[in-house]
């Protein structure tokens, strides 16, 4: 299964009602996501945006979300990585998770073309080969230059343009955006904008934002530089 079907599309277009509190976990959670992961299904709850999964890895149970997707009981099923959230609070299932994974989707088989596309949560780094070149919005930075000299934007609001390469939706109350514009440094050429917008993929938009370094979400995943509170400008 191909997760978030072309980077999300699955997942909402619009914005998820479930709230929970993301901080890091301690490092003896079982539920920890890195790698691929076996999991035989126990329970499975529709809860609308979400398909809620009770799950068995290796003798650990758990409970992992994923977007709506029919699920059968006791068939064996794969992901990759993952994102751990505390105290999540499903307002459809009126049901608080100390403990949660939410992962893009799930799949039959082991291997897939697309185990290299990890969750865009747990790979900060995405590389997107898509052969653009836009033009520098007025007053705007390009993101050859914003990644170039990243520390002088740090916590400053900038203006960016590009093309819409993956969108995200509903994780985490926010849509998570990526976008290039043809320039690159040190072959990192794709900017990630948190927002509250609606766009998609082969868009082009142009966001301000502001700029945060080593941003972290929990376990360890961490994002170099992201551009956050995006708002559209028409």
């Amino acid at each position: 299964m191909k997760l978030f079907t072309v980077l999300f599309s699955v997942l909402m277009l619009v914005s998820c009602k479930d709230k929970g509190n993301y901080s890091k976990i301690n490092n003896e959670t079982t539920a920890a996501k890195s790698d691929v992961h076996k999991i035989v299904v126990k329970e499975s709850v529709d809860g609308g945006t979400y398909t809620y999964l009770n799950v068995d890895e290796n003798g650990n149970t758990y409970w992992m979300a994923i977007p709506n997707t029919q699920v059968k009981v006791g068939d064996t099923y794969y992901y990759d990585g993952g994102m751990l959230m505390k105290d999540f609070e499903s307002k459809q299932l009126e049901k608080t998770f100390d403990v949660i994974t939410f992962a893009e989707g799930i799949r039959t088989t082991e291997k897939t073309a697309e185990s290299n596309q990890a969750n865009p949560h747990v790979n900060a780094n995405p590389v997107f080969n898509v052969d653009v070149k836009i033009e520098k919005p007025a007053n705007g930075t390009s993101l050859g230059e914003l990644f170039s000299d990243k520390k002088s934007f740090s916590g400053k609001s900038i203006i960016v343009k590009g093309q819409v390469v993956k969108v995200n939706n509903g994780i985490m109350d926010k849509n998570w955006v990526h976008i290039v514009d043809g320039t690159k440094f040190e072959n990192k050429g794709d900017l990630t904008i948190t927002t509250s917008e609606l766009v998609k993929v082969g868009d082009t938009v142009i966001f301000k934002g502001k700029v945060a370094l080593d941003k972290e979400f929990g376990k360890g995943y961490v994002y170099p530089i992201i551009l956050e509170e995006g708002a559209l400008i028409k």
